[in-house]
């Protein structure tokens, strides 16, 4: 009968040790389907009211990612979720004058990106073809943060991706923001917002 060295059993029980721990997270994933998203496609508007007509102004660039759990298929939890709008490509069909406007306002070469950081699910409910999700997170715009509430409609893909839409309706000066005006001040925009969007991420 012929015995291993001491060293080398040892050796081998690590090894298995740290085989099994890696097949054991590997079951794990492949079984709860946690996995990291980035963004895929989207559509961002911002839309608000002046004393001279409505406007809106769509986002030429978003940018997110999170990580959400999936099972057998079903969308199960997001764990993170994180949006970026960089100002500056944010862009009125009323021309450079309202974009100018806009950036002043939101202090674009002081704080370059609005952006939305998911807190908390605090409801995800299978629907239909789809998802009714809410969630508690901190939104930044101009350098202030503040909590916000959401109720956001979700739906899976074929193709494993998850689309998220909904809207949001703010208050610039909620965010230490001036309502900009134009034209020698004769046009002078409300305080309330609302971004609509919708967003895919795979």
């Amino acid at each position: 009968m012929s015995f291993l060295p001491a060293g080398t059993f040892v050796q081998n029980l690590v090894v298995m040790k740290y085989k099994f721990s890696f097949l054991f997270l590997f079951a794990v994933s492949f079984v709860f389907g946690q996995t990291n998203y980035q963004i895929s496609n989207f559509s961002l508007v911002i839309k608000g009211s002046s004393n001279l007509h409505d406007w809106e102004s769509p986002a030429k660039e978003v940018r997110a990612h999170g990580a959400m759990t999936s099972v057998a298929g079903v969308l199960k939890s997001i764990e993170s979720l994180t949006v970026d709008i960089p100002v500056k490509t944010i862009k009125s069909p009323k021309g450079s004058i309202m974009d100018n406007k806009t950036y002043d306002a939101l202090k674009a070469n002081t704080y370059p990106n609005i952006t939305y950081k998911l807190g908390k699910i605090t409801g995800l409910t299978k629907k239909g073809d789809g998802y009714d999700i809410n969630a508690t997170g901190y939104l930044t715009i101009a350098g202030v943060t503040n909590t916000i509430d959401m109720y956001v409609r979700g739906k899976s893909g074929a193709d494993g991706s998850i689309t998220f839409s909904g809207s949001k309706k703010l208050k610039m000066t909620d965010y230490k923001i001036k309502p900009p005006t134009a034209l020698l001040g004769t046009l002078t925009t409300g305080d309330d917002v609302e971004i609509v969007f919708q967003v895919t991420l795979k």
